[in-house]
């Protein structure tokens, strides 16, 4: 498994995730001019699976042998196992450095910790299960 962390193809899924993440982020402080944090992850979450899920199939696993709605399923399953991880991160992390006495940008920082976290086993499960490439396609 270690080797598909070693391709071309990862370094496109970073560079297409580190832009869904950007707009997750972005998002985030966008939607938290009007509704609490918590609740503005939530939101901000699902802008960056859409973002995430359209630069994947059009760009990294352009290739992939599956349907388009296999290729959700499995992508809407990772982001869902992984969306609990994002959110406590954020939650936690943002109230540490607020009981740290760390008060300027918390949310934004925590937020942006907060959606790096699944990258790697996000990029194996599409990998191998949600986007399935065609053998040779690295």
């Amino acid at each position: 498994m270690i080797k598909y962390l070693f391709t071309k193809q990862f370094l496109g899924f970073v560079a297409a995730g580190g832009f869904a993440a950007f707009m997750n982020w972005l998002s985030r402080i966008i939607f938290s001019l009007w509704i609490p944090f918590s609740w503005a992850i939530v939101l901000a979450y699902m802008v960056g699976m859409a973002t995430a899920f359209a630069l994947n199939r059009m760009f990294i696993f352009k290739h992939s042998e599956k349907p388009a709605i296999e290729q959700a399923k499995g992508f809407i399953f990772m982001n869902l196992l992984s969306f609990p991880i994002v959110w406590l991160a954020a939650i936690s992390i943002n109230n540490g450095m607020l009981a740290l006495g760390h008060h300027s940008y918390t949310e934004s920082i925590a937020h942006a910790i907060a959606v790096t976290l699944p990258t790697i086993t996000t990029f194996l499960f599409y990998k191998i299960f949600a986007f399935r490439d065609i053998p040779g396609n690295r």
